[in-house]
């Protein structure tokens, strides 16, 4: 009777927190679902498709390719992102000289709006004032200066640059908090028994912190599929459409040519895809079974 009684408290505090979440993403999350089933340009009357939308999303070039590009992001952003911030953290995972100065050099960039990173690398990446071709000209590489943005060789990487570097911090500050956490007594027996840094590196560190691990790679992976933002203000998905991502595809179907329907189809495949990436990254890992 007890148990049952503080079951039905529990159920009872959840309420709250339940209906926030189900007005502000369930609904939502219905409701695009629904207006995805129809051809409307967002003013008139909508028309009933059924799944029409969603066998056009198949056959898309723009739409396919912004996927491939996502997950070259996500690719990225495990490797550079979550990997250099595995290796700074692991440096300063001793308190040295100075670790507390460059523990805050590392998260700075966090701090910087996304905007504003972005206008500072627009510029840094231009042309004839940037400082990435002043450096190459510099140093007598004036054969490799280009406009960075503009060419479609180089504009999806140069883009992508900004957000790994935006918040290699952030997940620096993770994964050193989780590795502080690891007894040093552990990694000072392995030492006593001659371990070198590779060896505490690989058998220590990354096993004991796998678990917070997993979770900044499935941070990586989600921020690179809604990835919006740092395209939409740095090249709009051009030049043409080699930095079309699904997101700025998504906003271009919507709000530029009025594909109401059509557009929310790709806003539901964006959701349906970047769980279902996320869920076979869970499985491959077996997260949350230990």
């Amino acid at each position: 009777m007890g148990e049952l009684k503080f079951r039905k408290s529990i159920l009872f505090y959840m309420l709250p927190a339940f209906c926030i979440y189900s007005l502000f993403f369930v609904l939502p999350f219905a409701q695009t679902f629904y207006y995805s089933l129809f051809k409307w340009d967002g003013f008139g009357e909508p028309t009933f498709i059924g799944i029409a939308n969603y066998f056009q999303l198949v056959t898309d070039e723009l739409f396919t390719n912004g996927i491939g590009r996502v997950l070259i992001w996500a690719f990225m952003a495990i490797l550079f992102k979550v990997g250099m911030a595995l290796i700074l953290a692991n440096i300063l995972r001793k308190a040295i000289r100075g670790s507390k100065f460059f523990t805050g050099v590392y998260f700075m960039p966090v701090v910087i709006s996304s905007a504003a990173l972005c206008l500072m690398f627009t510029l840094m990446y231009d042309k004839d004032i940037g400082i990435f071709n002043w450096i190459l000209s510099a140093i007598g590489l004036e054969g490799l200066t280009r406009a960075w943005l503009g060419d479609q060789n180089t504009a999806f990487y140069a883009v992508l640059a900004v957000p790994i570097f935006h918040t290699i911090g952030y997940f620096f500050i993770i994964l050193l908090a989780g590795i502080k956490n690891i007894p040093e007594e552990i990694y000072e027996s392995a030492v006593i028994d001659g371990a070198n840094a590779w060896t505490l590196f690989t058998r220590i560190t990354v096993p004991l912190i796998w678990p917070v691990l997993q979770i900044c790679i499935i941070l990586a992976i989600n921020g690179a599929m809604k990835s919006f933002d740092y395209v939409f203000i740095m090249t709009q998905g051009g030049p043409g459409t080699s930095t079309q991502v699904p997101a700025t595809y998504m906003y271009d179907t919507i709000f530029t040519a009025f594909q109401f329907g059509y557009g929310t189809a790709i806003a539901f495949s964006i959701f349906i895809f970047t769980l279902s990436v996320v869920l076979v990254f869970r499985k491959l890992t077996n997260f949350g079974t230990h």
